[in-house]
């Protein structure tokens, strides 16, 4: 990460799409789900998964999300606006932009992903609370 050669962690590699909001959709309210989301289109509200399953959320190039979200594997390719939790893995792509904390385990933030706020590591915060 900043500067230094590491071991690139494997991408968030989406199973199949078990549910889509397209572009056209704008969903106003809390939205919570299992499995892989792939979202297109426009969520104002939470996005919350159980921390310990497998749900992914992809949110795709011209999506919005302006909200917090909790989910394990996240894939940003679009803009958030909200704090950001990611229990298992996280991946920041080339062109989309976080206005809001990330909270995160494992992490992959791209050359031209644009982030405004802090990223904090959830490793560090329990060893902290250990010690």
């Amino acid at each position: 990460m900043f500067g230094k050669k590491t071991k690139s962690l494997p991408p968030v590699q989406p199973r199949r799409v078990a549910s889509q909001l397209e572009e056209d959709i704008k969903l106003v309210g809390d939205l919570s789900f299992s499995g892989l989301l792939q979202l297109k289109g426009n969520v104002y509200g939470n996005i919350i998964s159980p921390p310990d399953s497998e749900a992914t959320l992809l949110i795709e190039e011209g999506a919005t999300v302006t909200g917090e979200i909790r989910v394990p594997y996240i894939q940003i390719k679009g803009k958030v606006t909200g704090n950001v939790f990611a229990s298992h893995r996280i991946s920041i792509k080339t062109g989309s932009t976080v206005i809001g904390d990330v909270h995160y385990n494992d992490i992959e933030l791209d050359q031209g992903a644009h982030l405004s706020g802090h990223l904090i590591s959830m490793k560090e915060a329990k060893e902290e609370l250990k010690s």
